[in-house]
């Protein structure tokens, strides 16, 4: 039996097809490059070549980048900050699935990899979490879900609307509340709803902004790296999440991941960044393909060391708790630091804070037989703390994000401000002729890429030779080379016989030593250590 069509019924059949094929197609770019805004196609160098990539409905997507700049200009360009040339053509353009709404309105990113700060020589104090004192500091999560429910007083003068009242209840739908309690349960937050949003840890942070991003309710959300920082506990229960908002389309999902980290069981595609070429396809075929290719370049060697048991003590906490109110986030920590000593411990931010001094009630922790808190030989409260900062070396998120970035101010600078006082120029001369660098420690500080600048705050955690190193998260926004090279150098030279070194990390794999160098391991749950070899 044959069925004819007229002329008009067949058009619209045809734009009826073309509709189902948009609407099942998330992402459309059909080989094409992409520059930078202002770059030539014939003299440029595109910052992507040839890629040719569709997203699909049902697939899962990750991103995956080898250098630390990649997976950020990827996202860049999905929003729009990329001029990809020729662009998708119509209907359907970048996001067919959005027809025909606008994508800047319904495509979102938040990112968890360290972001370039831009110049600025202001050093910001992130050690205010531990006592929030300032009108500002005060704003809870609750608050900042929901603005419109601040106080008056604690909203800025030129933000402030002069017929609002002091306080503004929020009213939510059933199924609105509902959704807000469900996602709050999900990513554990509902017992920090009322903290104020400088006392959140790191994880309970990132959380928070995983929440904020879902509750604007995108219909495509970019995530880059969202697993980095969170404790190994939480993150079954965000990836569960995070795939069951994509299974539902509320929002779709497309992650970001370095190369070293593990590519959860749902995900079914993956676009492999290295340099200008994008390799894409089903998830399985592609790390295969990638396993047999790096399979001997990636192997490393640790070297072989023995830790001194009877090495000097730096650090001795005995039945060490930090309580605000009826809340206890340490309870009675036991944990000594010796010198020629190793350890790793899982992202505790209030812990590290009491080491270094930053926290208010380290000084606080009485003296007894029952417990103390001793740093370097002496208590805590009888080292002023200059003096006790110069003793200690950090690099960690906090410290990245606080350190200022003066115009001028060269990697040489930098380093240089490693050294206990101001700059020391024959150690300056002497990291710079190992590292046979001139051009390089010459760079502006600002106009390194993410990686580059936390190569550069590692050295210069190092290079003072600090009795304790303190390395937290170090690896965040490196990229594969500067983590194997750091971590060589760190086993190799990097730290002597005098050092103590503690590890922040969620992934075991980040350590540079194993338990043959002695490594020792205290594991914090719900407040409580427990130290393990």
């Amino acid at each position: 039996m044959a069925i004819l069509l007229g002329g008009r019924a067949t058009a619209r059949a045809t734009r009826s097809f073309r509709r189902y094929l948009a609407s099942a197609t998330v992402v459309s770019i059909p080989k094409a490059d992409v520059y930078r805004f202002g770059d030539a196609n014939a003299t440029s160098t595109p910052v992507f070549r040839d890629l040719d990539w569709t997203v699909k409905e049902g697939e899962s997507w990750a991103v995956i980048g080898f250098a630390s700049h990649e997976k950020h200009d990827f996202f860049q360009m999905l929003l729009g900050h990329l001029r990809i040339s020729p662009y998708p053509p119509p209907p359907g353009g970048l996001f067919p699935f959005l027809l025909p709404r606008d994508p800047q309105a319904h495509v979102s990113v938040v990112s968890f990899g360290n972001r370039r700060r831009g110049s600025g020589g202001a050093f910001y104090d992130y050690t205010a979490r531990y006592g929030a004192v300032q009108e500002e500091d005060r704003i809870t999560l609750r608050q900042h879900m929901f603005p419109e429910t601040l106080s008056v007083d604690v909203v800025p003068p030129e933000l402030r609307d002069p017929s609002s009242e002091a306080q503004v209840q929020v009213q939510l739908s059933p199924e609105k509340q509902q959704l807000f309690n469900d996602l709050v349960d999900q990513m554990g937050l509902k017992k920090f709803l009322d903290l104020p949003l400088i006392a959140l840890s790191n994880g309970q942070t990132r959380r928070a902004r995983i929440l904020k991003a879902i509750w604007t309710q995108p219909e495509l959300l970019l995530l880059d790296e969202p697993l980095t920082g969170l404790d190994v506990q939480n993150r079954p229960n965000l990836l569960n999440l995070l795939h069951s908002l994509h299974q539902s389309r509320s929002p779709r999902v497309i992650l970001g991941l370095r190369a070293q980290d593990p590519v959860p069981d749902w995900i079914t595609h993956v676009a492999l960044l290295r340099g200008s070429k994008v390799v894409t396809g089903p998830k399985d075929i592609i790390l295969h393909e990638e396993a047999l290719r790096s399979k001997h370049a990636t192997a490393t060697t640790a070297t072989q060391t023995v830790t001194n048991e009877t090495g000097a003590v730096v650090a001795d906490l005995k039945n060490v708790r930090v309580q605000y109110d009826s809340r206890a986030v340490l309870r009675d920590i036991n944990w000594q630091i010796r010198q020629e000593g190793t350890t790793t411990g899982s992202g505790k931010t209030t812990l590290l804070s009491m080491i270094t001094g930053d926290h208010p009630q380290s000084y606080t922790q009485l003296a007894s037989r029952s417990s103390h808190l001793h740093l370097f030989g002496r208590p805590r409260s009888r080292i002023p703390t200059p003096h006790l900062q110069s003793l200690i070396g950090v690099l960690s998120p906090e410290m990245f994000d606080a350190f200022p970035r003066r115009p001028g101010m060269s990697v040489w600078d930098v380093v240089g401000t490693g050294f206990d006082g101001t700059f020391v120029p024959r150690g300056k001369y002497n990291v710079g002729s190992r590292e046979d660098a001139a051009k390089f420690r010459s760079r502006d500080f600002v106009e390194l890429s993410v990686g580059e600048q936390r190569m550069v705050l590692l050295m210069r955690a190092l290079v003072g030779r600090p009795q304790l190193v303190l390395l937290d998260e170090v690896w965040s926004g490196m990229d594969e080379g500067m983590v194997s090279a750091a971590k060589t150098y760190l086993r190799e030279e990097g730290v002597t016989k005098d050092q103590a070194v503690i590890v922040i990390t969620h992934w075991e794999d980040e350590v540079p030593w194993g338990v043959q160098d002695g490594v020792k391991k205290l594991r914090l749950e719900k407040g409580h250590g427990t130290v393990a070899s």
